[in-house]
């Protein structure tokens, strides 16, 4: 369990693929005090971060990586929700159009 107080507002957007490196990469942005965003082609992905010990500080959203209109949803959404995504991390190239996602980022 995670317990680092919220100490910012800035949100990293991870791109979830069930593998314990994505799982590694949520870890470490929860203990540096940033928001996190889940999101993943699949529920099973972005799941084992649904926890209420980390309830406001977390959003996790089933989307298509490879679907740039999706990205920008969630990426807009998520500013609303848990605050203004300053990074994306995706450890295993799942967005089709990483450039273009970078771009919508504060």
């Amino acid at each position: 369990m995670i317990t680092t107080e919220n100490t910012s507002t800035d949100t990293v957007l991870v791109v979830m693929d069930g593998s314990t490196r994505a799982h590694a990469i949520v870890h470490q942005v929860l203990r540096s005090g940033r928001n996190v965003v889940l999101t993943g082609p699949s529920s099973h992905d972005v799941v084992p971060f649904v926890d209420a010990a980390v309830r406001d500080r977390v959003w996790a959203v089933v989307s298509d990586p490879s679907d740039p209109d999706q990205v920008a949803a969630v990426i807009e959404r998520a500013t609303d929700i848990v605050g203004p995504v300053i990074m994306i991390v995706d450890p295993s190239g799942l967005l089709s159009d990483a450039r273009s996602a970078d771009r919508l980022v504060a």
